[in-house]
Order: C-alpha cells, then structure tokens, then sequence
C-alpha cells in the first residue's frame, strides 16, 4: 500500500511540474521545480529528503520533460525549438572539403631538407629534445 501512495504522490508531482511548465511558458532551475514540489507535496521532512534524491531521477525518467542544459528543464517539444542553434552546423553539411591524395612529398637524395627526417619516423627509439630545438622557451 505505501508503494502505490509514493508512486500516486510522485505522479501528482510530476503533473504539478508539467503545469508550472506549462503555465509559466520557459524552462526553470531544477532547484525552483524541487523548491515548489517539496512545499506542496512533501511536509515531512524524511520524505523531503528522499524525495530530493529522487526528483531528478523522476525528471529524467519522464518523457514530457528535457534537460535545457545548465540545471535548466523545459518541456520536451521545447527542446525541439533549438534547432536554430544547430543550424549552422547543418549549413556545414552542404560544404565541400577537398582532400590531397597525393602521396606525400620526399626530400629528394643527398637533399639537407631539416623537416623530412625518416630516420626519426621509422625509429622506435624515443626521440631526445634538446633545450634548444624550442627556441625562446626556457
């Protein structure tokens, strides 16, 4: 019996919040949601307590609610209202990148080229850095 009047009182609370949403037309911090539902649904203090471990689980678990982001929860069609902000990277989409496939340029023999050293590519040594390779870092 007290399982079935913790899950009827979680339902109420979680309608409550659905409402306050609603009636107040923009997400809210998830401390105001625990604030409001802790003064109209939890009197007792042990509750109060369980209860706040457990809002945000309830939060997450139910799908009418979403996540905005800094501690912030909205509606869920809400959240669908921020696709202006990832239009940009679908603008991204439709760019064209070209590649060099090309095989890669090779110092040609006896060359003195200081940036093509195979040597220290094909090497499983460690490579040694001297003080000096960095200049104008101490």
């Amino acid at each position: 019996m007290q399982k079935r009047d913790e899950y009827e009182k979680k339902i109420k609370a979680l309608n409550f919040v659905h409402q306050l949403l609603k009636d107040k037309g923009q997400p809210l911090h998830y401390t105001v949601l625990m604030d409001e539902v802790a003064a109209r649904f939890f009197s007792d203090e042990e509750d109060l307590i369980r209860a706040k471990a457990r809002f945000y689980t309830w939060l997450n678990l139910d799908t009418r609610f979403s996540s905005m982001g800094q501690g912030y929860w909205g509606l869920r069609h809400w959240a669908l209202a921020k696709g202006a902000r990832r239009l940009p990277l679908l603008s991204l989409l439709h760019k064209t990148v070209e590649y060099d496939d090309s095989p890669p340029k090779t110092a040609p023999k006896g060359s003195d080229d200081e940036f093509y050293r195979p040597e220290e590519i094909i090497s499983d040594e460690e490579p040694v850095i001297e003080p000096d390779d960095f200049p104008g870092e101490e």
